[in-house]
C-alpha cells in the first residue's frame, strides 16, 4: 500500500491488474494477427511434392535409446519422394537396438554417426552440434555450397507430412531466409485427456503464437521439425546448438541476432507422442522450463542487436517463465476467492455479484476465443464446437500444471540441478500414426488463398522446447 496525491494505492493489486490485462491483449493481439497473412509474406509454397527447390536435406535424428519408434520414423521419412535426402542418425550412446535399426535399414539413405561416452549422452545440443561438424568434414554433402543444404531436425518418433518438403523448400529461395518451423500435432491426442491438452497446447502455440510472430518478425524454433540452413548454422560457430536444457529456443534466438529470418510453415506438420501420464509430464515441461530460464542470459544481445517488435516481442517471450512465476500467485488467489464462493453457496451465504461474471472472462474468455482456433483444426476429425469449448475449459485447468512444473525447474536451478533428462516413448501403432497424418494432409489442401482471413489449416509451446 502506497499513498498517492493523498490517495492509498494498493500496489499489489494494480500490478496483479496490469499483468493480467498485458497478458491476456497479447494473446488477443497474436490472435488477431495469426488470421492474415504478413503484408509482406513469402513465396506461398505449394502442395507439389516433387517441386524440386535444388537444395539438399538432410535429416538429423538424435537417438538415445529409441528403438521402440526408430524404425518407423526411417521408413516415413524414406517414403518422401523429395530428390535429394539423406537421413543420419546419431546414436548418442545408447544400449538398447538403436544403432542395429539403422544399420539394418535397406535404405542407402539411412547413414549412423555413433557417438559413444564420455562424449554420449551430453544432451541434445551436444549431440547436434557434433552430427554438424561431421556432417561439413564428412563425404556425405562434399561440394556442396552450404546455403544449399538444408538441415531438418527430427525428433526419433517425429512423423512428417508426406507434402512438407514441398510446402518448405519452396521458401528457401529467399536468401534471408535462415530456418523454418513446421506445427506440431500429438498423435496419440485420442488416448486419453492428458494427450489431448497437448495437442491443443502444441496448436495454439503454432496457429496463434507462432503465425502471428510471423507479423513480429520473431517466429521461434521448437525441437521437432526444424528446418535451418547449413550455412546459417556453421555462421554460429562450431557449436551452433547451446548446452541449454531448450537449445532449439536458443538456436531461434541466436539466429535472429544474426540476422537471419525465420518463417513459419502452417501448412505442414509433425506428429509426435504425446505423454499419457502427469508425472511423466510434469518431468518434462520442467526441464523446458529450466531452459527457458537458462535463456535469459541471451537478454543483453537481444537489447544490443535486435530493434522494434521483434526485440520486444522475444524480450516477452524470454522473461514469460519470471511472469508465470508472478502470476502463480495471482492464481492461487483466485482459486481461494472461488473456493470461498463456493462454500458460500453450499452453505446458502452466498451473495451473487457481478464480479463473478467478470472474474470467468478474464479466465475463460480467451481460451474460449482460442478454443475456436483448435475446433477449425479438429472440425474435419468431428469435433463439435460445444465439445472444443468444454476442452478448452478443461485446458485452463491444465495450464496450471505449469506453475508445478516452473517452481520445480527454478528450485532445480537455484540448488544447480542441470542435468538433461531424454523423455521416454512408448510403442506406438503405426496405423494410428498414419491415419492422423493423412487427416492433416487434407485440411492443409483446404487453407485459403494468402491475402485473406486464413482459413483451417494443418499445422498444429513458456519454452516448446520447446514452447511458449
Amino acid at each position: 500500500m502506497i499513498i498517492f496525491f493523498g490517495n492509498r494505492i494498493d500496489l499489489v493489486l494494480w500490478l496483479a491488474i496490469a499483468l493480467v490485462l498485458v497478458s491476456v491483449l497479447y494473446g488477443l493481439t497474436l490472435l488477431v494477427l495469426s488470421r492474415f497473412e504478413p503484408r509482406e509474406h513469402r513465396v506461398r509454397p505449394g502442395h507439389a511434392i516433387n517441386s524440386d527447390s535444388g537444395k539438399t536435406v538432410v535429416f538429423v535424428v538424435p537417438c538415445l535409446n529409441e528403438d521402440r519408434v526408430l524404425e518407423a520414423s526411417l521408413d516415413r521419412l524414406t517414403s518422401l519422394t523429395y530428390p535429394r535426402t539423406h537421413i543420419l542418425v546419431i546414436d548418442d550412446g545408447s544400449d538398447d537396438g538403436t544403432a542395429d535399426i539403422v544399420r539394418s535399414h535397406p535404405d542407402p539413405r539411412v547413414h549412423l554417426f555413433q557417438r559413444v561416452l564420455p562424449e554420449a549422452r551430453q544432451g541434445k545440443g551436444e549431440a547436434l552440434n557434433a552430427a554438424i561438424r561431421h556432417l561439413v568434414a564428412g563425404e556425405l554433402i562434399a561440394g556442396l555450397p552450404q546455403s544449399e543444404v538444408i538441415v531438418c531436425v527430427m525428433d526419433a518418433d517425429g512423423r512428417l507430412d508426406p507434402h512438407t518438403l514441398g510446402d518448405v523448400m519452396p521458401l528457401f529461395s529467399d536468401e534471408q531466409l535462415g530456418a523454418v518451423q513446421i506445427g506440431v500435432r500429438i498423435n496419440n491426442r485420442q488416448q486419453n485427456l492428458l494427450a489431448r491438452m497437448q495437442d491443443i497446447e502444441f496448436v495454439l502455440f503454432t496457429h496463434v503464437f507462432q503465425r502471428g510472430r510471423r507479423h513480429l518478425g520473431s517466429v521461434g524454433l521448437g525441437g521437432n521439425g526444424q528446418f535451418v540452413r547449413l550455412s546459417a548454422l556453421t555462421g554460429l560457430g562450431p557449436s551452433p546448438w547451446s548446452r541449454s536444457l531448450t537449445e532449439d529456443l536458443d538456436l531461434g534466438v541466436r539466429l535472429h541476432i544474426d540476422e537471419w529470418d525465420i518463417e513459419f510453415c502452417s501448412t505442414s506438420s509433425v506428429h509426435q507422442q504425446g505423454l499419457v501420464d502427469v508425472k511423466r509430464w510434469i518431468k518434462q515441461r520442467t526441464r523446458w522450463f529450466q531452459g527457458h530460464l537458462q535463456s535469459w542470459n541471451l537478454v543483453p544481445w537481444v537489447l544490443r542487436d535486435l530493434a522494434g517488435t521483434r526485440r520486444a516481442d522475444i524480450l516477452y517471450h524470454l522473461t514469460s517463465p519470471f511472469l508465470l512465476l508472478v502470476t502463480s500467485f495471482l492464481s492461487a488467489a483466485f482459486a481461494f476467492w472461488v473456493l470461498d464462493i463456493l462454500i458460500g453457496i453450499v452453505l446458502g451465504e452466498a451473495v451473487v455479484s457481478p464480479w463473478w461474471l467478470s472474474a470467468y472472462l478474464v479466465a475463460f474468455g480467451p481460451a474460449v476465443l482460442f478454443g475456436l482456433v483448435y475446433w477449425s483444426q479438429e472440425k474435419h476429425h468431428g469435433l463439435n464446437p460445444l465439445a472444443a469449448i468444454a476442452l478448452i475449459h478443461g485446458y485452463v485447468l491444465y495450464a496450471l500444471l505449469w506453475y508445478v512444473a516452473g517452481w520445480k525447474a527454478a528450485y532445480r536451478a537455484v540448488v544447480g540441478q542441470n542435468s538433461w533428462s531424454k523423455t521416454e516413448r512408448n510403442v506406438e501403432s503405426t496405423n494410428q500414426v498414419d491415419a492422423s497424418a493423412e487427416e492433416l494432409t487434407g485440411e492443409a489442401l483446404s487453407e485459403e488463398v494468402p491475402g485473406s482471413a486464413v482459413g483451417s489449416s494443418a499445422a498444429g509451446t513458456v519454452g516448446h522446447g520447446g514452447s511458449q
